[in-house]
């Protein structure tokens, strides 16, 4: 695939992501692995990007958040990531885009649209891709240092799309 494909097929991916953002509570990051970084859909690299996100969001919740709270590392949230199947991911990911976590009866965006974007995007990625989650039955594993957080990231082994929520009450 040559590089201008490829950059068009990454601003797809983008524009389908960030309709689906509100920043700070609901955010996204999305790219292009180099050439064989994730042969296998391996989760450590995609681990790494929720990480980092998490990070570059952290400066913005500190103030709400309990003194020296820090964010978990790229091990630890590797570790605390769940695999979903794509119905799955479509249905938690459509929640945290327009449901808030903190405050249930205060919508972020509709659901309808959230559902029918997200469903794009996870067709996007197509069948092969890979999704992760922090919930595990009716909990959430802290990937930030937020009260609240829920993250869905995802993978076709080339490209990945990650949507968090975080939140504090």
């Amino acid at each position: 695939m040559e590089s201008r494909e490829r950059a068009e097929k990454l601003s797809e991916l983008g524009d389908l992501l960030t309709s689906l953002s509100n920043r700070p509570v609901v955010s996204v990051r999305y790219g292009r692995f180099p050439d064989g970084a994730t042969p296998d859909h391996g989760l450590g690299p995609l681990a790494g990007h929720v990480h980092d996100l998490v990070a570059e969001l952290h400066p913005i919740w500190e103030r709400y958040i309990a003194r020296g709270a820090v964010p978990p590392s790229a091990s630890q949230i590797e570790a605390r990531l769940e695999p979903l199947t794509a119905d799955e991911a479509i249905e938690l990911m459509t929640a945290l885009a327009s449901d808030d976590l903190v405050w249930p009866s205060s919508k972020l965006m509709d659901r309808e649209i959230a559902h029918h974007t997200v469903t794009r995007l996870v067709t996007w990625l197509g069948s092969g891709a890979t999704w992760w989650t922090n919930r595990q039955g009716n909990s959430w594993e802290p990937v930030s240092a937020c009260t609240f957080d829920g993250v869905v990231a995802g993978s076709d082994g080339e490209y990945f799309a990650i949507l968090i929520q975080l939140g504090e009450d």
